[in-house]
C-alpha cells in the first residue's frame, strides 16, 4: 500500500501519472555550488557559491499486467511516456506528498532493467531541478506573455483521482491547505466527498 503520492505531470496536466508501486527509497540531493581555490602560499580555501540544483532519484518497478499491483498502464506505456517527456526538453512537475518536493524538474535519465523470469520492469529515474530564466528589465515587457505561459504550463487544470486520495489531501497538494477541499467539491459537483471514485477527473 502506498503511504505517499508521487505525481508527475507534463504540459499543464495533459499527461500525468502516479506510480502504482512507490519507490522504497527516494533520494533528494541538495548541493551547493562551492569552489575550491588554491592559495598563493600553499593550501586551499573553499568559496561558497550558493545553492545548486536539487536532484531526485527514484527506484521502483513497473508491474506487468496480471500483477496484483497492476494499475491499468503497462510498463511499456509508462516508459514511452517518460522517454517522450525526456526528449521534449520541457520541464515536468514532480510532487511527492509529505516532502517539500513540488517543483519543476527535467528528466536527466530513464534507466530500465529486466530480470529473468519476471515480467515486471525495474525503473531508475533521475531528475534535476529546473529554474526558469530571469530576464532583464528591457526584455521583460517583450517576454512577459511567454513567461506567463511557462508558469501556466506547470500548473494543473485537472487531476485524476488515484487510490487513497481524499479531497482534503488534493486541496492541500494543489491549493496549499486541506481546508479548501470545498472549493474542489463545488467546482466538480461532489456531494459526498467520502465517495471519490478512482479515475475521476477533477477540475482544479
Amino acid at each position: 500500500m502506498n503511504t505517499r503520492t508521487v505525481l508527475l505531470w507534463h504540459n499543464n496536466g495533459e499527461t500525468q501519472f502516479t506510480f502504482a508501486v512507490n519507490p522504497a527509497d527516494i533520494t533528494v540531493s541538495r548541493p551547493n555550488v562551492n569552489r575550491v581555490a588554491d592559495l598563493a602560499l600553499g593550501g586551499q580555501i573553499n568559496l561558497w557559491g550558493g545553492r545548486g540544483l536539487r536532484e531526485v532519484r527514484l527506484d521502483t518497478f513497473l508491474p506487468r499486467e496480471g500483477s496484483p499491483f497492476f494499475s491499468g498502464r503497462s510498463p511499456d506505456a509508462i516508459l514511452s511516456l517518460l522517454k517522450t517527456w525526456q526528449d521534449s526538453g520541457d520541464p515536468i512537475r514532480l510532487i511527492i506528498s509529505g516532502t517539500d518536493i513540488n517543483d519543476a524538474f527535467l528528466i536527466e535519465d530513464v534507466s530500465q532493467s529486466f530480470r529473468e523470469g519476471d515480467g515486471d520492469v525495474w525503473l531508475s529515474l533521475q531528475l534535476r531541478e529546473y529554474k526558469f530564466q530571469n530576464v532583464s528589465q528591457p526584455q521583460a515587457a517583450q517576454t512577459a506573455q511567454t513567461a506567463q505561459r511557462e508558469d501556466e504550463r506547470i500548473t494543473p487544470k485537472t487531476y485524476t483521482v488515484v487510490k487513497g486520495d481524499t479531497l482534503w489531501d488534493i486541496a492541500a497538494r494543489f491549493y496549499g491547505s486541506g481546508t479548501k477541499w470545498g472549493v474542489i467539491a463545488e467546482k466538480n459537483g461532489v456531494t459526498n466527498p467520502r465517495l471519490l471514485q478512482i479515475g475521476t477527473v477533477l477540475y482544479l
